[in-house]
């Protein structure tokens, strides 16, 4: 009997040393998709440095660290919202545009549909289909989204395919979507762990698109999903409208102080993508290459794999790996996805070496 079906977001340690009677430690957690390049050196420094700032309130304007995330993003501190993570951010945009339908192209990030039905939206679906690896057709989406939707939620890169629009394409969405009076969010969190990084970001057309609203994240990139920072940029008015809902100080100073690591940050980002571009296509053609595996092409650090056989399911295939001590993520609970697909991030060379060797081995005992 399989002991958990793994349908939760990845990176739940807890349960998983309580399910697999493990000490979290034991565990290679493939399920989350953190930079494995760890925390930087400069932020654990800034972070104990700092230490002293939680006997006092954070400033409830976050002044402090809307300016280092303007000098990061070149974008004014008046576009710029922080929040309890991007999770929170996603919510509080929800609940400030109201909107009465969503347009979601999925599979890709649940909490979107999530957040907008308790903001009281209806939602309509996109498919991204396996055959094109994930990848819409733009002139389709750009037609379902004429039909009439208030909001068109994207994730880029999508998580959990791993796919990515380029510039151009959601710049036509963006245009089209101003001649329907439809509002465009971008989930970006994943933006600087792809190859280009933040140049594939479309934070730059903000200032010329009132209908354009990014959605960020310190999670990733600098592997702290334990601190919680997050944030939006957007048009100042809705910027401010969504400021105005906000539950005072929801970002504690620890996490609002990190934001000084931003200009100190280049060196680290460098290695990351220095690391990224070999790694994920290393990874990616191992696993291409285990009978019974089919991996799709990764534009992040995190790679969707299909298993071919239906002898075993991802499930199974999650607490077979779980037993010795390897997180997967389940992929079933996506939206078009099922129990053959499950999701991967891309680690350091010798725990990908390892997760390699035990997914072939489970396949050839299976």
């Amino acid at each position: 009997m399989p002991v958990n079906r793994g349908y939760e977001h990845g990176g739940n340690l807890e349960r998983a040393a309580e399910i697999f009677q493990k000490n979290r430690e034991a565990f290679l957690d493939f399920s989350a998709n953190i930079n494995p390049l760890g925390i930087p050196d400069g932020l654990q420094e800034l972070l104990v440095q700092s230490i002293s700032r939680l006997t006092d309130y954070p400033d409830p304007e976050y002044k402090g660290l809307r300016r280092e995330l303007a000098v990061y993003t070149g974008i004014s501190a008046g576009r710029i919202i922080p929040g309890n993570g991007a999770a929170e951010i996603i919510a509080l945009l929800f609940q400030t545009l109201k909107p009465k339908r969503v347009l979601i192209p999925a599979p890709t990030f649940v909490e979107y549909e999530q957040s907008a039905i308790l903001a009281g939206a209806e939602i309509r679906h996109f498919e991204l289909r396996e055959a094109a690896s994930f990848q819409p057709e733009i002139e389709e989406l750009a037609a379902e989204m004429a039909q009439g939707v208030d909001c068109l939620m994207l994730c880029n890169p999508n998580n959990p395919t791993s796919s990515l629009l380029k510039p151009a394409e959601l710049e036509y969405l963006i245009r089209q979507a101003g001649r329907c009076r439809t509002m465009v969010v971008i989930d970006e969190a994943f933006i600087e762990l792809t190859e280009g990084s933040s140049a594939n970001s479309m934070v730059k057309y903000v200032p010329a698109c009132d209908n354009l609203f990014i959605v960020r994240a310190f999670t990733k990139i600098f592997a702290v999903p334990g601190l919680r920072l997050g944030y939006g940029i957007g048009n100042q008015d809705f910027i401010d409208r969504m400021r105005f809902r906000q539950q005072p100080w929801p970002v504690n100073n620890m996490a609002a102080c990190a934001g000084e690591y931003l200009t100190k940050a280049r060196e680290y980002l460098a290695r990351t993508s220095a690391w990224l571009k070999g790694e994920k296509e290393w990874l990616y053609g191992r696993l291409g290459a285990i009978p019974g595996l089919k991996a799709f092409p990764p534009e992040a650090n995190f790679i969707l794999v299909k298993l071919l056989d239906g002898a075993l399911d991802a499930g199974e295939l999650h607490d077979r790996l779980g037993k010795r001590g390897i997180l997967i993520r389940n992929a079933a609970n996506f939206r078009y996805l099922n129990d053959r697909y499950f999701r991967v991030a891309v680690k350091d060379r010798a725990s990908n070496l390892r997760l390699v060797e035990m997914l072939r081995e489970e396949l050839a005992n299976y």
